[in-house]
């Protein structure tokens, strides 16, 4: 009978520890809320000059385009078996680093007369090859549509060129020249504001919490008896604020 009585006291303290944890969790929420409300304005001021910026940056970023060639690599053979299809594709590998040499971007720079490094166009020029097929593709982003279309196929010629010299082989060739895009790649204005905007919010959030922090006055009395561990019996008055206030 003991044993039963203190069993049931352990289940109403464990009860009642566990109502008081809520309790304490909804007042934690409660004044998060009250404090996020109350210092609106500066939440506001924080994040507005960020979502503005992510408007200009989505306005004022310039359309790009992009220009693709594919070149095909083939040994002159109409049917090709498993192993020579295998080869070619290990020879891929090896060619799109030829693709993008630092003698090939010269080549390209000086036939187009363009005013830039070697190791940029290089950093710029995309040279793919398609899974499981002998196909390379080539591309170049650009905000001139005419200039990514003609460095693009430039950099193919030049590449055939090179393998030509350096390998000996003459089993690359283009099948499809770059086209000059009439369309710039999407750009996702609405999702850069959309970040902007979080972010703002998000840092306008952290200085309410960060003022709130650091701010170590202590304004109510509840402040004092969370502190102390136990109750105000009396407030004293600041006859400052009171006198300003009968003036």
């Amino acid at each position: 009978m003991k044993g039963k009585k203190e069993e049931e006291n352990l289940m109403f303290e464990r009860d009642e520890m566990e109502d008081n944890t809520d309790f304490m969790n909804l007042e934690f929420f409660m004044n998060l809320v009250f404090l996020l409300l109350k210092r609106w304005k500066v939440i506001i001021i924080v994040a507005v000059p960020i979502m503005i910026l992510g408007v200009n940056y989505a306005r004022t970023r310039p359309n790009i385009y992009k220009a693709e060639a594919t070149l095909m690599l083939s040994s002159g053979q109409r049917k090709l078996n498993t192993a020579e299809m295998s080869r070619n594709q290990r020879m891929i590998s090896s060619y799109t680093e030829i693709a993008r040499s630092k003698s090939i971007m010269r080549n390209v720079i000086a036939k187009l007369d363009l005013d830039m490094e070697p190791e940029n166009v290089a950093n710029l020029v995309k040279v793919t090859p398609i899974d499981d097929t002998e196909f390379i593709k080539i591309s170049y982003m650009d905000g001139n549509p005419q200039k990514a279309a003609l460095l693009v196929n430039e950099v193919a010629r030049e590449f055939i060129t090179k393998i030509k010299k350096v390998m000996i082989f003459e089993n690359l060739k283009i099948i499809e020249k770059a086209e000059v895009p009439k369309e710039a790649i999407p750009i996702k204005r609405k999702l850069i504001i959309g970040v902007s905007t979080i972010l703002g919010l998000m840092l306008g959030i952290f200085v309410v919490l960060a003022m709130e922090f650091f701010h170590t006055k202590l304004r109510k009395a509840e402040d004092i008896e969370k502190i102390m561990g136990c109750s105000v019996i009396l407030n004293i008055p600041d006859f400052d604020i009171l006198e300003e206030g009968e003036k």
